[in-house]
Parts: C-alpha cells; sequence; structure tokens
C-alpha cells in the first residue's frame, strides 16, 4: 500500500473480530514503531503489548467514574499500552517542557500507519485514568502511559464515521499578517 493511501485509508476501527493478530505482525508493527525519531534521540517510549488477559483486567477495574476507560479500550482481543519512561524524557532548557508524551505519540501514530498498512485497524484511546492502569498491570511508576491503542483484524461491518470529516485547508493553515 502506498504511503497516501495508507493514511487516506486509516480510520478508528472500533469493530474487530475474534481471529487475533499474529506475533509476525506484531513484531513488525513494534519495529515500526522502534523507528519513531524521539527528542535527542532517547528513545523514552516503552509498549506494553496487552492480551485478553490485560484487557479484561482492565475492564473490570474500570467500573468507576475514577477508574473509567473510553470503552473502545474493549473492543479488540489485543492492544499495545504506549507508555513513556519519565528518566529518559528530554526536557527543553528554556521552560522546561518535556517531550515523553510527544515521543510516544509519534510512535503511536507510526504504529498505528503500519497497523492500517498490514490490513488491520486500531483505534487511539486517550480517555483513561493513567495512575488506575498502572495499578492495575503493576506498571513501574518512571513509567507514564499515554496512549492505549486496540488492534486486530477489521470486523466487516466496521466502516469509517462519515461524520469525520476533515476541516478546509484554509481552516488548518495559517498565513503572517502584516501588520
Amino acid at each position: 500500500m502506498e504511503f497516501n493511501d495508507v493514511i487516506k485509508n486509516r480510520y478508528s476501527v472500533r469493530k474487530f473480530t475474534d481471529e487475533k493478530v499474529s506475533q509476525v505482525l506484531i513484531d513488525e508493527i513494534l519495529e515500526t514503531g522502534k523507528l519513531a525519531p524521539s527528542g535527542n534521540n532517547n528513545q523514552p517510549t516503552i509498549v506494553y503489548v496487552l492480551d485478553e488477559e490485560k484487557i479484561g483486567k482492565l475492564r473490570e477495574n474500570s467500573k468507576t467514574k475514577e477508574t473509567r476507560i473510553s470503552p473502545a479500550a474493549f473492543k479488540s482481543k489485543q492492544a499495545f499500552l504506549i507508555c513513556y519512561d519519565k528518566t529518559k524524557e528530554v526536557k527543553r532548557p528554556t521552560d522546561k517542557f518535556t517531550f515523553g508524551i510527544t515521543d510516544s505519540s509519534i510512535v503511536a501514530t507510526y504504529m498505528m500507519l503500519k497497523i492500517t498498512e498490514l490490513g488491520l485497524g486500531s483505534v487511539w484511546v486517550g480517555y483513561f485514568n493513567p495512575v488506575s492502569i498502572k495499578e492495575v498491570l503493576e506498571i513501574p511508576d518512571n513509567h507514564e502511559v499515554s496512549a492505549i491503542l486496540p488492534f486486530g483484524h477489521i470486523h466487516k461491518s466496521s466502516k469509517p464515521d462519515p461524520s469525520a470529516t476533515r476541516k478546509p485547508i484554509e481552516d488548518f493553515r495559517m498565513e503572517w499578517v502584516d501588520k
């Protein structure tokens, strides 16, 4: 699949088949994520591969307002938990901005695009309580959770959301206006 086709064909898949993605394809996706750039090439991103058991633990814990996770996280049998190591993220000296979330988001994006190229589907889940996830899955304190990326074989009834149109380029691109 050509890169532009990958970009145009990717959409948030929320319906998956019960068929598991092979370890070979999971390794391909992880290899692609590993290639993503990061601040100062520190590579702070850590990716946990969640199976049905781990996803079930998250689902069971997601019963209260404080621990709620977007239901999209539970639609697949497999998911990636995208994290970054706070001890390895770059800090901008001028304002102390930290790049862990940025770096891990780039990794997640690379992985989503590879998933699409492989004919699979995924959805970015950002609605969750990271403290709760870290407790349930026993994630180390220095690992911050930035996204959950459920993935799998796309169910035949899954279709792109027709209302998910993009704003016009005029609203996306800004021009400098001389005063």
